[in-house]
């Protein structure tokens, strides 16, 4: 099937290669062109994404059969933008495959549309608490330790700061909140059990301030 991938990610420290590379050994398609981007999908529109319009105009020219991408949250963790946005791939006869639930909408019965769209609307809504809650949860600490006098930045002697720790672990924040296992972890994310250990031990830091 002839198809693009999409791949985004949210900070300038975080790579779009193993989203690039993940999509690229998915058996049945032929992809034509790759669009990156570095922007957020939780303050930014659809409309203000400009490599998310580059592609869907590529893909209405060129006439692509497929958009592909590694989670539903990298189209935007807006429900309503993302319902619509599928909505009109459906009828311009466009199909999208979503990499971590291993399906295509579009190329299903009727049936199993309703079903998929169902999960799509469960995984929107999941991805935009998530961040709104992320988001709450680190200025709230941030606000508490510069009342307390207390450095909000990069401890002596740390490679990172927290924040910008999380900021790179997204993915894994999520399965976390799902409930996965840290071995599903593991394969989803290709992570280390250290990292993830390190993940839930700086969510747990934030929630304690």
């Amino acid at each position: 099937m002839k198809a693009v991938a999409y791949t985004r990610v949210s900070t300038s420290d975080q790579s779009t290669k193993r989203q690039v590379n993940d999509l690229k050994q998915v058996e049945g398609f032929q992809i034509q062109k790759v669009f990156s981007e570095n922007i957020s999908g939780f303050s930014k529109s659809m409309e203000e994404r400009m490599e998310l319009q580059n592609m869907l105009k590529y893909v209405r020219k060129e006439r692509i059969e497929c958009i592909m991408v590694s989670e539903i949250s990298r189209l935007g963790r807006n429900t309503r933008e993302t319902l619509t946005l599928i909505h009109n791939l459906e009828e311009a006869g466009i199909c999208l495959y979503i990499h971590n639930l291993g399906i295509t909408l579009g190329a299903d019965s009727e049936k199993d549309r309703i079903f998929n769209k169902l999960i799509i609307t469960i995984i929107s809504d999941i991805a935009r608490l998530e961040s709104e809650n992320l988001s709450y949860r680190i200025k709230s600490g941030i606000k508490n330790r510069k009342k307390e006098g207390l450095s909000t930045g990069r401890r002596v002697g740390s490679i990172e700061s927290r924040e910008k720790f999380l900021g790179k672990h997204k993915d894994i924040q999520k399965y976390l909140v799902l409930g996965r296992s840290y071995p599903e972890i593991v394969k989803l994310c290709r992570c280390s059990m250290s990292t993830i250990h390190k993940v839930k031990g700086a969510l747990a830091e934030v929630g304690e301030e």
